[in-house]
């Protein structure tokens, strides 16, 4: 993705700072280099709704890429380092150079089984099932993540209360599924 580097500026955003909203013309794509981007929407009942966490060397907005329009809002969590990258020029990189295209295409397909595990995920009834089922598929090494957010960011991304997720954790730990020790949760 050397080629990429050649054509991106890199911008600071504060925590909280808009880096784009829905609606807006869809004129770059974007990769965190330090920092936490959330992409969001809104429910028919105005309730937030969390899309994607892109943190350190993450890419977000790719669709604008085939997009006249950003369909989501993104917003820096933390103060973050973010790379630009013109969607034309994209485009062009995507036309005329096969090894570049392909490297793309790989990095879409990775994150394409990533989000297909977070629908997975959400489709599992009971709320253990979820918690097991985000350690083996996120975690790195299998089984065990490192929390880089709080437990109520965990919830959402698990799709559950917070009530819900803490008193989970703790009767998995009671019962000796799962160990957390710090930020870090495994399976035992």
């Amino acid at each position: 993705m050397n080629l990429l580097d050649a054509i991106g500026k890199t911008r600071h955003f504060n925590e909280d700072e808009s880096v784009f909203q829905i609606g807006q013309p869809a004129t770059h794509i974007f990769q965190v280099i330090t920092g936490e981007v959330h992409l969001y929407r809104h429910s028919g009942e105005g309730q937030r709704v969390l899309l994607f966490r892109a943190y350190a060397d993450d890419y977000f907005a790719e669709a604008s890429l085939n997009s006249a329009i950003y369909h989501c809002t993104a917003v820096s969590k933390t103060p973050s380092s973010i790379r630009f990258f013109n969607a034309d020029e994209v485009r062009v990189l995507l036309q005329e150079n096969s090894q570049f295209a392909m490297a793309w295409i790989t990095r879409l397909s990775t994150e394409l089984r990533r989000q297909r595990a977070s629908v997975e995920r959400l489709n599992l009834k009971a709320a253990a099932d979820r918690v097991i089922h985000y350690l083996l598929t996120e975690g790195q090494p299998m089984g065990e993540v490192t929390l880089t957010g709080t437990l109520s960011e965990l919830s959402e991304i698990l799709g559950m209360s917070r009530e819900t997720l803490y008193r989970t954790l703790a009767l998995m730990q009671k019962n000796g599924l799962i160990e957390r020790i710090g930020n870090k949760l495994h399976i035992k």
